[in-house]
């Protein structure tokens, strides 16, 4: 059996795997600089905590759709690739507050806009008739 197919046939293993890979990859540009901020740490760890569920309900998602190949999945996929880039972008945000801008817009916008357009692109997967 092959280390992929030992990874994703367990949900705890894929599970520990995502958690450890998100922490891996944040720990050195957002986590650590903030470590002794207070309560700061708390809310980026919210965040983080966040990306952590958006990367595992994704990678569950795309395997199912990977499995089935019905365009509700896909929405499904599409709409938590979506909770990605918007927790993404609000880890930023937090980390770094009123630095980066798109053009006017700032950055919590731009969460805002990710969020809604992410419970838009569910409401087509559950009322998509397949």
């Amino acid at each position: 059996m092959s280390i992929y197919a030992q990874i994703t046939e367990k949900k705890s293993t894929l599970f520990s795997v995502v958690i450890f890979s998100v922490m891996g990859i944040l720990i050195a540009p957002i986590i650590l600089p903030n470590l002794f901020h207070g309560t700061h740490i708390l809310h980026i760890m919210l965040h983080v905590g966040g990306m952590i569920a958006a990367v595992f309900l994704t990678v569950v998602s795309s395997m199912a759709y990977i499995k089935t190949r019905t365009k509700r999945l896909l929405f499904t996929f599409i709409a938590f690739s979506f909770f990605i880039a918007a927790e993404a972008i609000s880890l930023v945000d937090v980390t770094w507050p009123y630095t980066f801008y798109v053009g006017h817009l700032p950055f919590s916008e731009l969460e805002h806009i990710l969020i809604i357009g992410m419970l838009g692109i569910f409401t087509l997967a559950i009322f998509r008739n397949d």
